[in-house]
């Protein structure tokens, strides 16, 4: 028995393992590819860099193609996103998974429906819609439609984490004199905090890395997200790989920092959970 637990967590390792080395590969291979010269990459794209680090590529991006402004375009894009989602959604999670009312269950499978709907299918109308109210090459229309593709994810998420919340904590807390956004605020979002946390990541991730839906509203050049740039860089300039790779590793970056951030507080969170 022994044996068997042995070799089934070796065979965990090394499936963890491999599975590690296939997401890190290729930020290392933009990594290194970022670092030569054209005619370095050509010879052997697969080599470290040999003597002097091109640092111009970097530079050319931060120079020329402006990348913190189109860094700042999409964050305020996802961050945003992910402020009104977790505020909406948290609230109308927390009714569908505690309150009870006539309706719920309809509603709540009426919610969760409109996941199956193909963005593609919806743009148009929105579109139009934008269009009308003076929406459209503003960031509220990028946000907006991320927030109602975005939202029933989040409601299901978070409802069914919120279910598992205990009762009588809530009710605790309503004898003390807590009100409804009291409970929210101090009980339901420290016991729901691992789907929270996990929204923050998977929302922001989600939000910075389109393109569809930034290059259909956004049309000024100066309001465009870091993805359509990129998408942009990538047609006009096929013969600089090197320099396509530093703008790609670049964008890869924030989305990153997010994860590490958030992603030790996801197990903190369902730490508190299980203590509570």
């Amino acid at each position: 028995m022994a044996q068997a637990n042995r070799l089934k967590s070796l065979l965990v390792s090394l499936l963890l393992a491999v599975l590690t080395l296939s997401f890190l590969y290729p930020l290392y291979y933009m990594l290194i590819n970022s670092l030569k010269s054209r005619a370095a990459y050509f010879t052997n794209p697969f080599s470290l860099p040999a003597g002097k680090l091109e640092l111009i590529n970097y530079a050319t991006m931060v120079s020329q193609f402006r990348i913190l402004n189109l860094f700042k375009n999409s964050f305020v894009v996802a961050a945003l996103t992910v402020v009104i989602l977790l505020v909406v959604g948290t609230f109308a999670s927390y009714v569908f998974a505690k309150y009870r009312f006539k309706g719920r269950g309809v509603l709540y499978v009426a919610v969760l429906v409109t996941m199956f709907i193909p963005s593609q299918v919806t743009i148009i109308p929105l579109y139009v819609l934008f269009s009308r109210i003076g929406l459209v090459n503003t960031y509220w229309s990028v946000i907006l439609s991320y927030v109602a593709l975005f939202l029933p994810e989040a409601i299901l998420l978070m409802t069914a984490n919120f279910r598992s919340i205990i009762d009588e904590l809530l009710e605790a807390a309503e004898i003390d004199g807590c009100n409804y956004f009291q409970k929210v605020w101090n009980v339901v979002l420290p016991m729901g905090r691992a789907a929270i946390f996990l929204s923050i990541i998977f929302y922001f991730i989600m939000s910075w890395n389109d393109l569809f839906t930034p290059m259909i509203f956004l049309q000024s050049m100066e309001k465009r997200t870091v993805m359509v740039a990129l998408a942009a860089l990538m047609g006009r300039y096929t013969g600089a790989p090197t320099l396509q790779f530093a703008g790609l590793l670049l964008s890869a970056v924030p989305a990153l920092v997010v994860y590490i951030i958030f992603q030790r507080q996801i197990i903190r969170g369902l730490s508190v959970g299980a203590l509570k």
